[in-house]
């Protein structure tokens, strides 16, 4: 009797043990890396988990949002921040997170070595203290000591110091990598640090990319796109904001790389979920044209000959609006006026027949775009 309880008990120990093995490898095999791009408004705050559990929070919005980034944490179950990364000392990025320090126990704090005079940056360096934690310096080369032997992370910048005055190319700008996904985390670096990244050839395609500074038109520039190239364009920026932010020169230069662009101010808090081959994302895109409804548009005009001979043939050329859209150009000469048709972006010859000499021909121009019309004016004096 005790035989057979025992062969049924070591049976049923090995049918737990095969069950055990074989769930364990489902969720090895489904395991994600997830990246969520919390809603604090005016202000970044990024917080990544890796596929073995470790925990990355990449600033925590401004003063005013640090709770609710805690909040947010905690109900993800977050009791640990493995490596907390303040990319610079700008309020709205380190302004939580002496609520965050507060709240949790963290392993590993990243900061570039800049110092400020803000409060936040003052109240972010008192809770370090305060913890008896210490700053590891973020700087180019530098690497998270991930466990997660399929995921990399290392900064990229700063490359270089700069002035105090300059904190926006001071940002940490964090790369990581899971299997073949990739993700670029950008603070609020702006084009000179972005010129510093591509002298040091240190930029590549990424998936994902958080757009820098918020959308401001002096980040993202066109030859830091044209390399990243990132397939999804995260824009972390408060609704209504007094910078009005995103920019409709970033979102042009976005657009013209073809990315699909998020913003936490239409679409509030947005995930991205890797699972090392492709990337899920839980909102749907921004539509680009939302805000770029009415660009600053300047009509000009102008011709390949200011002083053509009787009897020529002049070019007028008109631009400042969308290629294509149609113009009318009235030439007003000494006693008679000629209205003419073109297309902006197009050549439109004009033969001025016998022009008086001498006397400047005003030509104006006018044009109608999505209800509103433009003008300008050119001249020419026949000799």
């Amino acid at each position: 009797m005790n035989r057979k309880i025992g062969i049924m008990g070591i049976v049923a120990a090995l049918f737990f043990s095969a069950l055990l093995f074989t769930q364990s490898g489902t969720n090895a095999a489904t395991q994600n890396l997830v990246v969520h791009f919390i809603d604090v408004g005016q202000g970044d705050a990024t917080f990544i988990q890796t596929p073995q559990g470790e925990n990355i929070l990449i600033d925590a919005g401004n003063r005013a949002k640090g709770h609710d980034v805690v909040a947010y944490l905690k109900k993800q179950n977050v009791k640990t921040i493995n490596y907390l990364i303040a990319t610079h000392p700008d309020a709205d990025h380190i302004g939580g997170l002496d609520e965050v320090i507060n709240a949790f126990k963290i392993v590993n704090i990243y900061a570039p070595k800049v110092s400020h005079t803000t409060q936040a940056y003052k109240d972010f360096l008192n809770a370090v203290k305060k913890k008896n934690y210490k700053i590891t310096t973020a700087k180019s080369g530098v690497k998270l000591p991930v466990k997660d032997k399929s995921v990399t992370a290392s900064f990229l910048a700063p490359v270089k110091d700069y002035s105090t005055s300059d904190l926006n190319n001071w940002s940490a700008v964090l790369h990581v990598k899971y299997n073949k996904n990739t993700f670029l985390f950008t603070g609020d670096i702006e084009s000179k640090g972005e010129k510093d990244l591509i002298s040091k050839k240190l930029l590549s395609k990424v998936d994902v990319l958080k757009i820098s500074h918020h959308g401001a038109k002096e980040a993202s520039t066109s030859e830091f796109l044209n390399i990243v190239k990132p397939k999804y364009a995260m824009i972390s920026v408060g609704k209504g904001n007094q910078y009005k932010h995103p920019t409709p020169e970033t979102l042009k230069r976005l657009s013209a790389i073809k990315a699909n662009i998020y913003r936490t101010d239409v679409s509030g808090t947005i995930t991205a979920t890797s699972d090392g081959n492709t990337i899920k994302i839980n909102a749907k895109p921004s539509q680009v044209s939302e805000p770029v409804t009415n660009p600053s548009y300047k009509l000009t005009a102008s011709l390949d000959n200011k002083t053509p001979k009787q009897y020529s043939t002049i070019n007028l050329t008109v631009n400042g609006l969308p290629k294509g859209t149609k113009y009318t150009a009235v030439f007003n000469y000494k006693s008679t006026k000629s209205t003419y048709y073109g297309k902006v972006g197009e050549k439109l010859p004009v033969k001025i027949s016998r022009a008086a000499i001498g006397y400047t021909v005003k030509v104006d121009v006018s044009s109608s775009y999505k209800g509103k019309t433009y003008k300008t004016q050119t001249s020419f004096t026949p000799k």
